[in-house]
């Protein structure tokens, strides 16, 4: 969720234009589901560019792959995202392309569903929340005077003018944080890639929630990846200088040269990952009591599918939660404003 909103504040200089999520996750599957029936890549991009929607990315891949690119820089020319061309790096090795598309699209529509779902589930509370704040604004400059006027000579205010007046503060102090968490948000997004990878991790590390998504990200790639190292026939210290190399991930590519640092210091394998402190304590635990390159290879793939399974439990929860939270926390201020405003009038009935 905080990947969704970082993309609303991108950089003020230009970056290539990534293609929609659904056409990517289209054209991934459909290359998937013939390369499954035995067609040869080529093949299978030339049969895709059938649909005339695809064509012109299986033609942009072609053309790349023709002249003698890797699979990894072709996709980048067609503006695949950066997750699919992550772990299209890896496929210079590993060769199981269905496998390798198949990942990337189940990410993708994991990433494209819970953007639509949260769209969804909050369009509605946003307008009422907006609503909310328009009528509050002309209670302020009406209601809220007239009571002021009213209770101005008395030694203890009523408890319907503390309401609003707390009401009033609540609300101004929350649209003051919105915007001083925009500017950081934006402030963040703008010169996090100035920064050198120590001071970025150092950043990640102090922030709880940027904390625990980046624990759940490196940990997955470092899972995933390695995985797919091991089970193609790399040796383990080969495998992670493969990661090193890869461009699109810096905290991993700097784990991975830690590790290889440890490792060649004569470290153990489990100890050399305890520097790494933006990686579950899963994968330390696999480390620690699995030597057989075999077995690691295994283990590492069923945490990785683990954790997407983790992923999507806390999505569905999150988006369940919001709609509520939202609609106790707008009653609670529209039965607030109601009798602030309705307890004085009964008030008066009762004198008369």
């Amino acid at each position: 969720m905080l990947l969704a909103t970082f993309k609303l504040f991108s950089r003020f200089s230009p970056r290539q234009q990534v293609l929609p999520l659904a056409k990517q996750i289209l054209f991934l599957r459909r290359l998937c589901h013939l390369l499954d029936k035995g067609f040869p890549l080529l093949e299978s991009l030339k049969m895709t560019s059938w649909d005339p929607i695809l064509a012109p990315i299986a033609s942009t891949i072609t053309s790349q792959l023709k002249v003698g690119q890797p699979m990894d820089a072709a996709f980048q020319q067609a503006n695949f995202s950066k997750n699919v061309i992550s772990f299209l790096y890896f496929s210079r090795i590993h060769k199981d392309l269905p496998s390798m598309f198949r990942q990337c699209a189940e990410l993708l529509h994991i990433q494209n569903e819970y953007t639509k779902k949260l769209k969804q589930v909050m369009r509605y509370p946003l307008f009422l929340l907006l609503f909310v704040f328009i009528a509050f604004g002309v209670i302020k400059r009406t209601i809220l005077p007239s009571f002021q006027s009213l209770f101005e000579n008395d030694s203890t205010k009523p408890l319907s003018l503390l309401i609003l007046k707390g009401i009033d503060y609540g609300m101004t102090g929350f649209g003051y944080v919105t915007l001083l968490l925009i500017i950081l948000l934006f402030a963040f997004r703008l010169y996090l890639p100035k920064l050198s990878i120590e001071q970025t991790l150092s950043i990640y590390e102090k922030t709880p929630v940027i904390k625990e998504y980046q624990m759940f990200t490196i940990s997955f790639l470092f899972a995933t990846h390695l995985s797919s190292l091991l089970r193609a026939g790399l040796p383990l210290k080969q495998a992670l200088e493969m990661m090193a190399e890869q461009t699109k991930y810096n905290t991993l590519t700097h784990y991975a040269r830690m590790i290889l640092e440890k490792l060649n210091e004569g470290t153990l394998l489990g100890q050399s990952l305890h520097s790494c402190t933006l990686l579950r304590g899963e994968l330390t635990a696999i480390f620690h009591h699995t030597n057989d390159l075999e077995t690691l290879s295994l283990e590492l793939h069923v945490l990785s599918e683990l954790l997407i399974d983790q992923l999507k439990e806390k999505l569905t929860r999150t988006v369940q939660l919001i709609q509520p939270i939202f609609f106790i926390g707008i009653a609670g201020v529209v039965v607030l404003i109601y009798a602030s405003i309705m307890l004085p009038m009964y008030q008066w009935m009762e004198q008369i």
